[in-house]
């Protein structure tokens, strides 16, 4: 932890102990989630102009504390305040579960760029374009869920290996099923005690959820049926593979 190092960053939140000293949670984009400590950051309004503030994304140069065992933020240079996102209340609150999300992950220097990337991404897209803020929460743990390795089978039975395709019959409503536990799709004649009704549509929107970028996520739309198929299964899927589950506003292990 001793070396200096300058990195773009994310500020997650933000904390005050003793009388001027700030400390902060950083989504490092080449380091994943780190806490450093901003030495009488609260008076400094040259080392740390508009820097420390959460939703703010900065270039901090970072040291270390005596015996290197802590970091030590020595400035930062504001680059994006997201004023479109703080002016918003609605848009503000599905910022603070992504965050909350991303924080939990726990995504460490490996991989950290790739999430890094999507989580600027969807705030830019969330503040300028009419992204529903509905299904933006539900998109971005997908996404991210799946781009950490962790995507289930959703063309195959897990079972008998038969394209799940061949169930279907133009409505994209044909009843599959979901195995959280085996990771993907279960055909009808196969069936799974442990698996849970799901439909061919649902299947569909989570493929595209995987294949796209955040900028194409305001073209998306589902009917209330496939919104609660869709969420009710990511949010299965993310509790037993990543051991997190959504509750009282934050994410807690399970």
């Amino acid at each position: 932890m001793g070396a200096e190092f300058t990195e773009k960053a994310l500020v997650l939140k933000v904390g005050r102990f003793r009388e001027t000293d700030i400390w902060t949670r950083l989504f490092c984009a080449g380091r994943g989630v780190v806490t450093a400590f901003a030495f009488g950051g609260s008076k400094s309004t040259r080392r740390f102009c508009g820097c420390l503030d959460p939703l703010v994304l900065a270039t901090f140069r970072v040291g270390s504390g005596k015996r290197g065992t802590y970091h030590v933020l020595e400035e930062g240079t504001l680059l994006h305040g997201f004023p479109g996102l703080r002016s918003n209340p609605r848009k503000l609150g599905v910022v603070a579960h992504c965050l909350k999300f991303v924080e939990a992950v726990q995504i460490g220097q490996q991989g950290a760029r790739s999430v890094f990337d999507l989580l600027l991404e969807t705030l830019e897209t969330l503040e300028n374009s009419d992204v529903s803020v509905e299904l933006l929460p539900l998109i971005f743990k997908a996404k991210l869920t799946f781009d950490q390795g962790l995507k289930p089978d959703l063309t195959l039975c897990v079972r008998c290996g038969k394209p799940a395709g061949e169930h279907d019959q133009g409505t994209g409503h044909e009843p599959v099923n979901f195995s959280v536990e085996r990771g993907g799709l279960v055909c009808r004649e196969c069936g799974d005690y442990e698996s849970e009704p799901f439909s061919l549509g649902a299947a569909k929107v989570l493929e595209w959820i995987h294949a796209s970028r955040p900028a194409e996520w305001p073209r998306l739309t589902m009917d209330a049926d496939l919104r609660r198929q869709t969420g009710r299964v990511v949010d299965r899927f993310v509790a037993y593979h990543l051991g997190l589950r959504w509750e009282n506003g934050m994410y807690r292990k399970i």
